[in-house]
C-alpha cells in the first residue's frame, strides 16, 4: 500500500468518525435498550452557539455593605461565561482622586474575585464630574463601547455623557454607526445606567431605537433601584433592581429586591431570569401590570390623612379620616388595628374594607379624649396595618408595617392653582380627598363663607380655607396669597452670545452671602450648570452666574431648582426661586415674563458633601419640566 493511499484511507476513516459524531445529538449513553426510556427527550442544551451571562447592578446610591460582595460569590457558584453591569458601583460625588481610587480599589478587590470576565459601564456615581470622567478612563479606558461574542452584539451606553439628554451627538453616532457594522449578527443587548427611553433625550435615543427597528434586540438598565419589565417597540426592556444599592426591599411584586439577573442566549433569542440573592423569579416577576398596582398599594401606605379638633385649647374628641383609593382591577383588601392609646378613647379600633377594582374610600375614625387635654400634648395614634390584592394571579402581593398619626388639627391641601401670580383675574378652587360630610369654608381677606362655587378674583387677595363636619370639629386653616401683576418688561439688549458669565468664591457661609461684594477667585464662560466643574476643592464654595434669559413668548414661567446645598434664583431683581440649603433640596417659583431677554442671575452655595445644581423651566400648568437649556441662555 502506497503512501499516499495510506493517507486516504486514513483521511476518510477520520471523516466518517467525525460526521457519525456529528449526526448524534450528544454523547450520551446508556445500558437502557427498552423502547420505552425513563427520561423525557435527549434534546441536551449544548449548542456550541449559546451561551449563559449574568448581569449585577447597583451597588450604590445607599450601599448596604456585604450585599453586592453575597452577589458575586453567587455568580461563582453559577459560573457564567461571563458578567455584565449597569453601573453605580462606587459612591463617587467627588473631585478628591485619592478618595475616587479607594472607592475604586474597594469595589474592584470585590470585582477580583469572579472567575470570569467582567464588563464595567459607568453610573452617576462612577462618573459624577469631570475629574472622575477621567479616572474612569485611566482606569479603564472606553466610557462606551461594543463587543461581538458567538454572534451576539453587546453595546454599553454612558449615559452620564450629556448634563441635559444623557447623550451626546458623537455617543448616539457611535451606536448607529456600530449597528450599521453588525447588522448581521442575530441579537443585539443595549446596557445603560439611566433608563433614557423614558426621559428627554432631545431625540437621540430615539434615533437609535429607529436603528434597532430592524432587528431583534433588548434594552437592560438600573438606576432607580426598582426592577420593571416591560414592551416597548415589541422588544424586551428591563429596568433591574439592587444588588447592594438602597432599597427598601419591600418585596418582589413591589420591584425592591437584591438579585443578579440569569441570562440564557438561545436560538430563539434570550430567556432572563431574576437570581434574588434568597431565591429565584420570573423575567418578568415585576412588570407594567404589578408597577400599576404596586404604584396605589405604596400611594395608600402613605396614609393620607386629616385630623379634625374641637375648638378651644383642650382636645376633648375629634375624627381622623382616611382615603384609600384602588385604581388597578384587582380587588384590594385594608386591614388597620389601632394600637390602646392612654389619652384616648378610639371608637373603631379595628377596620377592614375591601375596595373593589377602580373603587375609592374614606373612612372615620371618631375618637374622644378620657379627660380633656391640652392640644398638642397627646401621644400619637398608632396602628398596625394589611393590605394585599386579592387575586389569584399574583399570591403574596402585600405589605404591612405600623403607622403613627399625630394628633393636631390637620392644614389640608384644599387650594388648587398653578400660579400665584396673575394678570387681570383668576380662578381658584377647593376641593379635598375626603368624606363627601365635610364642608368647606372659604375666607377671601375678610369675608368668611361656606365653600360653594370657584372663587374668582380680580385684585390681590388672600384665600384661606378650612373643613368642618357637622360634630363642630374642625380642621387647622390654610392661607395663600395671589398677586396681581404685570408682565415683566422685557431688556432691549444686542450684540448677546451664549452662554453665561460665571464667578467662583471660596469662604464658609451658612447661606447665600452677597457675592457681587466680594472678591471672586476665577471668572469665565459657563455653557452649563456642571457646578462641580468649576469648584477648585470639595467643600465650602459658590458660583454667580449672570447674564441673560430668552423667553419666547408672554405668559406665566415656572422655574425650579435641584440644589445641594442651596439656590437663588433672580429675574429682573426679583427673586423667583429661594432655597435656604432646604432639606428636599427642591424649590420652585414663578414670574410672569414679556417675551424677550431678562436679567438673570442665578446664586449657588456648596457647604459641605455632594455638590449638585439642576435647573428646570416651564410654562404655564404644562406636566413636564425641561432642563433650563443653554439655548435660552446669554451674556
Amino acid at each position: 500500500m502506497t503512501v499516499m493511499k495510506y493517507r486516504l484511507i486514513l483521511l476518510s476513516s477520520l471523516l466518517i468518525l467525525l460526521f457519525s459524531d456529528c449526526k448524534t445529538p450528544t454523547r450520551f449513553k446508556s445500558d437502557v435498550k427498552t423502547v420505552k426510556k425513563p427520561w423525557t427527550n435527549l434534546n441536551f442544551y449544548n449548542d456550541p452557539k449559546n451561551f449563559q451571562f449574568g448581569i449585577i447592578s447597583d451597588r450604590t446610591g445607599g450601599n448596604r455593605p456585604g450585599v453586592f460582595e453575597d452577589g458575586v460569590k453567587k455568580l461563582n457558584m453559577m459560573m457564567p461565561e461571563f458578567v455584565m453591569c449597569v453601573g453605580d458601583l462606587i459612591t463617587g460625588y467627588t473631585t478628591d482622586t485619592a478618595v475616587i481610587k479607594k472607592d475604586w480599589a474597594t469595589v474592584n478587590g470585590v470585582i477580583s474575585g469572579l472567575k470570569m470576565p467582567f464588563f464595567y459601564l459607568p453610573g452617576n456615581h462612577d462618573i459624577t464630574n469631570k475629574t472622575m470622567a477621567a479616572e474612569w478612563e485611566k482606569l479603564y479606558g472606553r466610557r462606551y463601547y461594543s463587543f461581538v461574542y458567538k454572534n451576539t452584539l453587546f453595546i454599553s451606553l454612558d449615559t452620564n455623557d450629556d448634563e441635559n439628554y444623557n447623550l451626546t451627538t458623537e455617543q448616539t453616532d457611535f451606536v448607529i454607526n456600530t449597528l450599521k457594522k453588525n447588522s448581521d449578527v442575530r441579537w443585539t443587548f443595549i446596557f445603560m445606567h439611566h433608563p433614557i427611553w423614558k426621559y428627554k433625550t432631545n431625540g437621540r435615543f430615539d434615533k437609535i431605537e429607529q436603528e434597532l427597528a430592524s432587528r431583534k434586540y433588548t434594552v437592560i438598565a438600573g438606576h432607580e433601584h426598582n426592577y420593571n419589565y416591560s414592551k416597548r417597540n415589541n422588544s424586551n426592556y428591563y429596568i433591574l433592581s439592587t444588588t447592594g444599592g438602597s432599597s427598601a426591599l419591600r418585596g418582589t411584586y413591589i420591584g425592591e429586591f437584591d438579585h443578579i439577573s440569569w441570562v440564557s442566549m438561545t436560538d430563539e433569542g434570550p430567556i432572563i431570569a431574576n437570581l434574588r440573592l434568597d431565591g429565584i423569579l420570573a423575567h418578568d416577576i415585576s412588570n407594567e401590570k404589578t408597577a400599576k398596582m404596586a404604584k396605589p398599594l405604596l400611594e395608600n401606605t402613605m396614609f393620607k390623612n386629616l385630623v379634625l379638633c374641637n375648638k378651644g385649647e383642650l382636645l376633648t374628641h375629634g375624627t381622623l379620616y382616611l382615603t384609600f383609593k384602588n385604581p388597578s382591577d384587582t380587588p384590594l383588601d385594608i386591614k388597620l388595628n389601632f394600637l390602646h392609646h392612654h389619652q384616648l378613647q378610639i371608637e373603631n379600633p379595628e377596620i377592614a374594607i375591601q375596595l373593589s377594582a377602580g373603587a375609592s374610600q374614606s373612612i372615620e375614625i371618631p375618637f374622644h379624649a378620657i379627660k380633656p387635654i391640652t392640644k398638642g400634648t397627646s401621644d400619637l395614634l398608632q396602628f398596625f396595618w394589611e393590605m394585599k390584592y386579592s387575586g389569584p394571579d399574583y399570591p403574596g402581593f402585600s405589605l404591612q408595617g405600623k403607622h403613627q398619626i399625630e394628633v393636631n388639627p390637620t392644614r389640608p391641601s384644599i387650594i388648587n392653582h398653578t400660579s400665584p401670580l396673575f394678570i387681570d383675574q383668576t380662578t381658584i378652587e377647593l376641593a379635598h380627598p375626603f368624606s363627601k360630610k365635610l364642608s368647606m369654608i372659604a375666607k377671601i381677606n375678610n369675608q368668611e363663607a361656606p365653600y360653594l362655587k370657584p372663587i374668582e378674583l380680580k385684585e390681590s387677595s388672600n384665600v384661606s380655607g378650612y373643613l368642618k363636619n357637622d360634630k363642630e370639629e374642625y380642621s387647622a386653616v390654610e392661607a395663600e396669597n395671589f398677586e396681581k401683576t404685570d408682565f415683566q418688561k422685557a431688556t432691549q439688549v444686542t450684540n448677546l452670545t451664549t452662554g453665561l458669565n460665571y464667578s467662583y468664591f471660596e469662604g464658609e457661609w451658612n447661606t447665600i452671602p452677597d457675592f457681587p461684594a466680594l472678591v471672586a477667585k476665577t471668572k469665565g464662560l459657563a455653557t452649563n450648570f456642571a457646578v462641580q466643574d468649576l469648584a477648585q476643592r470639595e467643600d465650602h464654595w459658590g458660583v454667580l452666574y449672570t447674564g441673560f434669559i430668552k423667553i419666547p413668548e408672554d405668559g406665566f414661567y415656572q422655574f425650579m431648582s435641584k440644589a445641594d446645598d442651596a439656590c437663588r434664583i433672580t429675574i429682573d431683581n426679583r427673586v423667583v426661586v429661594t432655597d435656604h440649603a432646604s432639606p428636599k433640596g427642591t424649590e420652585t417659583g414663578t414670574a410672569a415674563l414679556q417675551q424677550g431677554f431678562h436679567v438673570l442671575k442665578i446664586e449657588y452655595l456648596e457647604k459641605i458633601g455632594p455638590q449638585r445644581l439642576r435647573l428646570y423651566l416651564k410654562k404655564g400648568d404644562a406636566e413636564d419640566w425641561d432642563p433650563l437649556k443653554s439655548e435660552l441662555l446669554f451674556h
